[in-house]
């Protein structure tokens, strides 16, 4: 936007000057009064232009180049130059986002090269969305370069699944990865991400606030933090939990630890440190999927899938929080191969005196909430316990059938059957889809709606006889009336046809 409403070019200065003039005043080219209107009007020209890229140059929005480099540095904040590591990160979570989640440019995301040694911080460099109905959303990522010894002690490449901490989490956010290897680039930040960096960071500047002393912990490759007021302590005390399994084990980690507290929280504030006792969950229950023809081989993936999403859900479940049976299934239920899951046992495990091994933990009953005590954080070991989850085998009752056909019916018995068969497997499974619809415990096994659908799918003329076999032998004979015409079968029971007389068939 201009410093003034008047047009500032050569050209139209220069017609102002010569306007204000006498008629009697030569204006033509080559003209005294023109040349020097001329002169004139390129020196205040000038002098507009250079007016105008100062005025540009002091704001975060329109400031360029060097000038920009002048305005973030009162923020703390420096152009990274070539040589920096860069890459893409993915942002995640488990069930479809219920609204467009945004993630600006700025924040930070970090993770451990190994037990001991941290990876550096590294800033998304663009705003992106997770989209409404959507799990994931990529974002570029750049390293800070600053002086820390993660920064200057930096690999020449990170492989990929390295980067998954955020130390101020993105509400909605669930998890972040790095999908692809992270490797360093020749080229210098541009204007648009560093104004956008910017942006966030003023947003995001404060310090010594709860977020910012559990921001400055995450930084360190914590993974879990819990930084609270204590209720029953006199102003001026905070408590910080570290939720990491065995962190107190590691002392690298712990020193690195201590000092980002010293460095971010308010002078006179006196900081409790204390690290959670790591509860191993070993969930047990029994999984009925979508295809009943699965073979072992899915199962197997299917299982390994089931595994990472439950030890991913209770990752994230803070120290002393609660653990909620529906939120638990729910993860189960979102796998679409999942078509059913029986009752969830769970086993508690907590390292022996010697830290060696796993033994029993303390015996609990997860009844629809359960509470883990403020000292306590859950995980699940993948490689130690991992949770113990085999396939449901499904009650099947057996149909015989005595039915007869018409006269016209030039199929082979074997056809028939395989109508039969058909047939059976559709009845089972509209009445169960009735059932669930209508939050009924149990099927109605009906004579006159299993007539009807052997003779829609299967082109049977008549019913005679049926009779139900449970999965334990015992018989239940179907009547056309009366109160033996339907009979109720407990839901997830399936209906397969048994053995078949065929009547009228030539």
């Amino acid at each position: 936007m201009s410093l003034t409403s008047l047009d500032t070019s050569f050209s139209a200065i220069v017609d102002r000057l010569l306007g204000n003039l006498g008629p009697d005043i030569d204006k033509n080219a080559g003209s005294m009064a023109r040349t020097l209107a001329e002169s004139y009007g390129r020196e205040m020209a000038t002098f507009y232009a250079m007016l105008e890229l100062a005025h540009r140059s002091g704001y975060l929005d329109t400031a360029e180049g060097a000038a920009l480099d002048n305005v973030v540095a009162v923020l703390g904040i420096s152009r990274a130059r070539a040589g920096r590591l860069t890459g893409e990160v993915e942002f995640s979570r488990n069930a479809p986002a219920p609204e467009d989640i945004g993630i600006p440019a700025g924040r930070r995301v970090t993770g451990m090269l190994s037990e001991s040694v941290p990876l550096p911080s590294f800033e998304t460099m663009e705003d992106v969305v997770l989209r409404r109905g959507e799990t994931r959303v990529v974002a570029p990522v750049q390293q800070v370069q600053d002086d820390s010894d993660a920064s200057r002690d930096a690999p020449p490449t990170i492989d990929p699944g390295k980067l998954n901490v955020m130390p101020r989490p993105v509400l909605g956010i669930e998890a972040v990865t790095n999908r692809a290897p992270i490797r360093r680039t020749g080229q210098d930040e541009t204007d648009a991400t560093l104004r956008a960096r910017a942006s966030t960071s003023l947003r995001d500047g404060e310090m010594g606030t709860l977020e910012a002393i559990a921001a400055a912990v995450r930084q360190q490759g914590v993974q879990q933090v819990t930084v609270r007021e204590p209720p029953d302590a006199p102003p001026g005390i905070i408590e910080v939990l570290v939720g990491d399994p065995d962190f107190e084990h590691q002392p690298d980690g712990v020193q690195r630890v201590e000092r980002a507290i010293r460095d971010a929280k308010a002078a006179g504030i006196r900081v409790r440190l204390g690290y959670s006792r790591t509860l191993y969950l070993r969930p047990a229950f029994q999984v009925e999927p979508v295809d009943t023809d699965m073979d072992e081989a899915a199962f197997d993936r299917l299982r390994r899938e089931l595994r990472q999403a439950l030890a991913l859900f209770v990752e994230g479940v803070p120290a002393g929080e609660l653990l909620s049976r529906r939120r638990l299934e729910a993860v189960l239920f979102s796998n679409p191969a999942v078509r059913h899951v029986s009752d969830i046992t769970v086993r508690t495990y907590v390292w022996d005196a010697q830290g060696k091994a796993l033994v029993d933990g303390p015996r609990r009953e997860l009844g629809a909430d359960w509470k883990f005590k403020p000292d306590e954080k859950p995980t699940i070991d993948l490689v130690k316990a991992p949770p113990d989850i085999s396939r449901a085998q499904p009650l099947v009752y057996r149909l015989e059938l005595v039915v007869s056909l018409p006269g016209s019916d030039l199929r082979t018995p074997e056809q028939v059957r395989q109508s039969l068969r058909g047939a059976v497997e559709v009845y089972s499974a509209r009445i169960t889809t009735d059932a669930q619809a209508t939050k009924q415990p149990q099927t109605q096994v009906a004579w006159d709606s299993l007539r009807a659908a052997l003779r829609k799918e299967a082109g049977a003329e008549e019913l005679l006889s049926a009779t139900l076999i449970t999965d334990s032998g015992l018989s239940l004979t179907l009547d056309k009336t009366g109160p033996l015409s339907t009979r109720a079968v407990n839901l997830g029971v399936q209906l397969a046809l048994g053995g078949v007389e065929l009547v009228g068939l030539g």
